[in-house]
């Protein structure tokens, strides 16, 4: 039963090989793009920048040929750019931060006695 269910879905069922199935909607090359803006938007985000302007800056550059990528890492981008530091983040991020070490420490004062 299974076998039928998977195969309309999956163009295989259980063992049996899979063939090329199309993963991305355009062409084959929609993958390995979709992977490297996916890292780009996810060291923005884990640097607290305004991800899309940072994505706009990358962007322009690229298209410029600009040689000096090194400015434009995620930390380095940010320190030059505070205005599109997201500090709502910061104090979302310093918050989760504190109540994770209280329940820690409350954890650990609960065992030791």
């Amino acid at each position: 039963m299974q076998g039928k269910l998977a195969r309309p879905v999956w163009g295989w069922g259980p063992g049996e090989t899979p063939g090329p199935t199309p993963l991305f909607l355009g062409s084959q090359n929609a993958g390995p793009r979709a992977a490297v803006l996916s890292t780009i938007l996810a060291g923005a985000k884990r640097h607290r920048i305004e991800p899309w302007a940072y994505v706009r800056e990358l962007l322009m550059r690229l298209h410029a040929d600009d040689a000096r990528l090194e400015e434009m890492l995620p930390d380095r981008w940010a320190a030059t750019h505070p205005e599109y530091i997201l500090a709502h983040r910061l104090e979302e991020s310093r918050t989760k931060t504190a109540a994770k070490r209280d329940r820690r420490q409350r954890r650990r004062t609960r065992h030791v006695r």
